[in-house]
């Protein structure tokens, strides 16, 4: 008995001290690794530069030319049988690149087309009823391999199907001080048809204004002024150079809102309610029809009235611009037609979603992102960018085959039916708010990498030092041995309104593409970029490129005219992976809230400048306007002290543990979050971000407080009582936005606050 208890007493001391043996160690394993991930879970990633700079040089310049070769061998209108190839084609290169997971999301969409065998037309009848002219319903071929029998016809997306007769209004950009300088050179627009030369606004803007007006159709046309500045004889224009030739055509929609229009605010997924046709607002109600400036030619010829402004005229060889109404002295009794046939059809799209996980901070992720329809070839809009986005995805995913994680999760988007009125972007983000809204860090949206060669960007003020830090670290196209950040210094001291200080030149963001939903719904901080037309080498290039939309937007364009060797998608590519290695791998966010303050401040000195203080004061908001001042110096005194907070803690290292890490980033990476008003701006609901949102009567623009801005648009015209009306809007509006520096401030506080 007692050996068989001392075997059982020493068989239950071998256990114990076998097991004790175990827990130790799993408990010093454990420590052990857990010492050893926490330092490589709190390191700064982006500080091995050497591992940058070895990710940009991997940026090939065939690559991208063969990427770009592939999406330009057809027209791919949103939608379309070649869309739907290119959809499955990225998502197979991308699979195979080695991403994590490529998935589709299909949403419906309510889309325009015109009808291939009833062409939109106009029509000019000489007194008799005799047609005299027939406007081009697609460019002329000017060189064999730009002919294809899918590319679409010119017309204005959205516009409605008309037949409608009268006379002519010219009308100059249609923009609103236009509409208003006619109304005092007293010609009256009620009943007429307006003539409009692009540029300056969005077009549905142009044909809002003159519907607003009383027009009964519009008629587009790219002037020579815009995009034929150095003359339009065939050595002037495409094929021989990158301006437009008389036949070349801008396509583009007219509706005024975002997303699929039938579901305004929520997402289009597959079984969602959507509303009526007759419920939608933000389409236009009279007809409008794009041509080109050599069929614009046969219209103005024979316009009569007033001779235009000096400002107001273009530059047509031989054309006398006048005002109208109606036709001169030789041509009286003439009339315009205007014949459009457009169609609305329901239609499914996908936008293509792929994910490479993050490592330390898997539920945090920076996008990239690019639209993938055009309404021709898109050679430049958005080819261009989606093969950049294609080259950045093939490198990103040669990486996470060696053996590479990113500190935070990377999505690559290819967004579905932009061209229509950003409507995969948009339908996502209504679909996936919630997760945007908590763990999205920021947007990198590149719709166009090249259409000139002097880069343009615009961003959310947060994000200006992320964009100035990648020029830095890429070589200029110019000029290799300066960075593209040297060039660019020293090409702005030579520009119209010269500047020593490069993020004065960094652009509040407008609404033209897919990071608009994102910054302006979501309150996630969006940059964009593209490399633009030379306006110093091109003065008459104001703004865009002059292939706009075109059936002249070729593979040969980009090729031949435009970026020989591809040297500039290099650059535009590089530029894209040294901004997400920034914001995907460096333990503390770059962001600077310093800039938010700086926009903030210059445009409360330019509403000083322009009186607009003086009307607010004037009509009864002044104590809400003062408050609002004093509030937004509150969030600054905190901006302040954040910011030195977070350089005593770059400077000590005083950040050692992922969870610290975490507060701080939080901080930052939420704060746009504060600058949302759940109820929208003033009349606009989708548009929620307080501060900087997209001009209501131009939606290619930014603009600081467009709340007050849109609020104060034509105020001077309203009766006392709707005068009284509207500055009681402003109050409240001035209200809000003293209570979101408020929160703001209250949000960047010490975290023991509350």
């Amino acid at each position: 008995m007692t050996v068989a208890y001392l075997d059982k007493k020493v068989a239950i001391i071998c256990l114990l001290a076998l097991a004790s043996v175990f827990i130790i160690g799993i408990l010093i394993g454990r420590y052990g690794i857990s010492s050893s991930a926490s330092k490589a879970a709190t390191e700064d990633r982006f500080d091995d530069k050497q591992f940058v700079s070895d990710v940009l040089d991997k940026v090939d310049g065939q690559s991208l030319r063969q990427f770009l070769k592939t999406l330009t061998e057809e027209p791919h209108i949103a939608a379309s049988k070649r869309d739907s190839f290119l959809t499955k084609w990225i998502k197979e290169k991308w699979m195979e690149f080695g991403f994590d997971s490529v998935s589709l999301s299909p949403y419906q969409f309510l889309l325009s087309y015109p009808i291939p065998d009833q062409p939109n037309k106009i029509y000019l009848y000489d007194s008799s009823g005799s047609v005299q002219f027939t406007s081009k319903h697609k460019e002329d071929v000017l060189r064999p391999e730009d002919e294809h029998e899918n590319f679409i016809h010119a017309f204005n997306a959205f516009a409605p199907a008309g037949d409608v007769t009268g006379e002519l209004v010219y009308v100059n950009y249609g923009r609103i001080e236009d509409i208003n300088k006619l109304e005092n050179l007293g010609v009256d627009l009620k009943g007429k048809i307006a003539i409009s030369r692009y540029g300056k606004i969005f077009r549905g803007n142009r044909l809002k204004n003159c519907e607003d007006a009383g027009a009964i159709g519009v008629i587009m046309f790219s002037d020579p002024s815009d995009v034929a500045s150095n003359g339009t004889d065939p050595a002037n224009v495409y094929p021989n150079t990158f301006f437009l030739p008389p036949s070349g055509v801008q396509r583009g929609s007219t509706f005024l809102g975002d997303g699929d229009p039938l579901s305004p605010s929520w997402t289009s997924v597959k079984g969602a309610y959507r509303q009526e046709l007759n419920e939608t607002e933000g389409l236009p109600k009279i007809p409008s029809q794009p041509i080109g400036y050599g069929d614009a030619e046969k219209l103005l010829a024979v316009m009569g009235g007033a001779d235009v402004p000096e400002d107001w005229k273009g530059a047509i060889p031989g054309i006398s611009y006048k005002l109208g109404p109606g036709f001169n002295e030789d041509h009286l009794g003439w009339k315009v037609r205007l014949v459009v046939n457009n169609i609305m059809e329901d239609k499914e799209d996908n936008n293509v979603i792929g994910v490479i996980k993050g490592e330390v901070e898997p539920d945090r992720f920076v996008l990239l992102s690019n639209h993938r329809d055009a309404w021709g070839y898109g050679a430049v809009d958005p080819s261009s960018g989606t093969c950049s986005l294609m080259e950045t995805a093939r490198i990103l995913g040669s990486l996470v085959k060696a053996g590479w994680r990113p500190r935070r999760t990377i999505v690559l988007a290819s967004w579905a039916a932009e061209e229509s009125g950003l409507m995969g972007s948009n339908e996502w983000v209504y679909d996936k708010i919630h997760k945007l809204m908590n763990r999205a860090v920021a947007v990198i949206n590149v719709d166009i990498c090249v259409a000139g060669d002097i880069l343009g960007p615009s961003a959310s003020p947060l994000l200006k030092t992320v964009f100035v830090e990648a020029i830095k670290n890429v070589p200029s196209t110019k000029d290799k041995s300066k960075t593209y950040y040297q060039f660019l210094k020293e090409y702005y001291k030579n520009d119209e309104k010269p500047v020593d200080n490069i993020e004065d030149k960094i652009k509040i963001l407008g609404a033209g593409s897919d990071h608009a939903p994102f910054a302006y719904y979501a309150g996630v901080p969006a940059l964009y970029y593209s490399f633009d037309v030379d306006t110093q080498k091109y003065p008459g290039v104001k703004a865009g490129y002059p292939m706009y939309h075109t059936g002249y937007e070729t593979f040969y364009l980009m090729d031949q005219l435009l970026d020989p060797g591809f040297k500039l998608h290099k650059t535009c590519s590089q530029l894209s992976l040294h901004m997400i290695l920034q914001l995907v791998q460096s333990s503390i966010l770059p962001f600077n809230p310093t800039h938010i303050i700086k926009e903030l401040e210059k445009a409360i000195d330019a509403m000083e400048e322009k009186n607009v203080t003086k009307t607010i004061k004037d009509n009864g908001a002044g104590q809400a306007f003062d408050l609002m001042t004093e509030s937004l110096n509150g969030f600054k005194l905190s901006v302040n002290k954040w910011t030195e907070m977070r350089k005593e803690i770059e400077n000590t290292g005083a950040l050692d543990d992922l969870f610290s890490q975490r507060i701080l980033n939080d901080q930052i990476m939420l704060l746009e979050r504060t600058f949302l008003l759940p109820q929208g701006l003033p009349g606009r609901h989708n548009y929620r971000h307080a501060l900087f949102s997209p001009a209501k009567f131009d939606s290619y623009s930014g603009a600081a407080f467009p709340g007050i801005g849109d609020l104060l648009h034509g105020v001077d015209k309203l009766s006392k009582e709707e005068k009284t009306a509207r500055f009681k809007e402003v109050r409240k509006h001035l209200s809000d936005l003293m209570i979101v520096f408020r929160q703001a401030a209250s949000w960047l506080s010490d975290d023991s606050e509350i």
